[in-house]
């Protein structure tokens, strides 16, 4: 695989509740990592993510339930991470979503709402071992900088972004079938009894589509090849935009 065909590979996933979000409305980053050794990258990724980063100056962590928690405790632990005793004021908070089918490893950041290219530099060999010497995987961990109130409150609409812009807001209340042309191609989304997801799209490695269902508010599915994002509002949410 190429470099360019990093974000061809790269990325679809509903953000996870409960994560936490402080008082204060906004665009919170998020790092994004396909692997089912999630323990061997994730001290590393966060040391790169780390420098300009001043909230990660805070180096409390959560991990709801994840089947690698013990090993990514273990490896935070020693990279100088402590554990948070109450969740919602944990620095950095760890949550898991399984793939409907497997995907390359890789990863990638959402950041002030929008996607960026940070397999750059140093962290391409990281990137480049990951493809050459581990199988793909269905284990998608999503660490979360910037913590939320618990909100697992049910969405009303799904908020459509192409190239940063909202195109269309799709009310969760009826099935229905939309289809998108997009940067590659066409993306297309389905509702099904207030749920939310994407049968087919026009991206290489298609992991948007095997990304669940999504129907809380704040959650999304991003296709990153595509410059899609879905984002489920409702209560709670905050505007996104991608780049």
């Amino acid at each position: 695989m190429d470099r360019r065909d990093f974000f061809k590979t790269i990325f679809a996933t509903p953000l996870l509740a409960p994560i936490f979000l402080a008082s204060k409305p906004y665009a919170h980053d998020e790092l994004f990592l396909i692997s089912d050794r999630p323990e061997l990258f994730l001290p590393e990724l966060l040391g790169k993510w780390g420098k300009g980063n001043m909230a990660l100056g805070h180096r409390t962590f959560s991990i709801t339930p994840h089947p690698q928690k013990k090993a990514l405790s273990q490896t935070l632990k020693k990279a100088g991470w402590t554990p948070s005793i109450l969740p919602e004021y944990a620095g950095l908070s760890i949550s898991f979503r399984s793939l409907q089918h497997p995907a390359p490893p890789s990863f990638t950041l959402v950041k002030s709402g929008q996607i960026w290219d940070i397999r750059r530099k140093e962290l391409f060999p990281l990137w480049q071992e990951m493809n050459e010497k581990h199988p793909p995987s269905s284990c998608l961990t999503v660490a979360s900088m910037k913590t939320r109130q618990p909100g697992n409150k049910p969405g009303h609409t799904a908020r459509i972004y192409l190239d940063g812009c909202v195109v269309e807001e799709i009310p969760l209340n009826k099935n229905r079938t939309n289809t998108f042309s997009a940067k590659q191609g066409s993306v297309t989304v389905q509702i099904e009894q207030g749920k939310v997801y994407i049968p087919s799209s026009s991206c290489r490695h298609k992991i948007c589509c095997s990304a669940p269902p999504v129907s809380i508010s704040s959650e999304r599915i991003v296709c990153a090849p595509n410059h899609f994002l879905l984002e489920i509002q409702g209560v709670g949410s905050i505007d996104t935009i991608i780049g």
